[in-house]
């Protein structure tokens, strides 16, 4: 196990449009400044859809769909909403 204690952090994001579905994923990536570590996103199911959250194989990409805020979504199974503020 590594003696780092992981204090500082490194994230990045990339945008992928869908072209096929009309949406967008964000897929994020944290690794640790110092050691280099990737940390690993837990919970998710692994593999790509893009009605809910996933995670590459090696847990360490997490896989979000996204859309701009104020559009309408219609995939699949997993209905989604827009909070509105007033």
């Amino acid at each position: 196990m590594s003696e780092c204690e992981h204090k500082e952090f490194e994230a990045s994001v990339t945008v992928n449009r869908l072209e096929d579905i009309s949406g967008f994923a964000a897929d994020i990536t944290i690794v640790c400044h110092e050691c280099k570590i990737p940390f690993r996103f837990l919970g998710l199911p692994g593999g790509l859809h893009p009605d809910h959250p996933t995670v590459s194989v090696d847990g360490t990409e997490a896989r979000l769909p996204i859309a701009p805020q104020g559009t309408e979504v219609e995939h699949g199974r997993y209905p989604s909403f827009t909070v509105i503020k007033r």
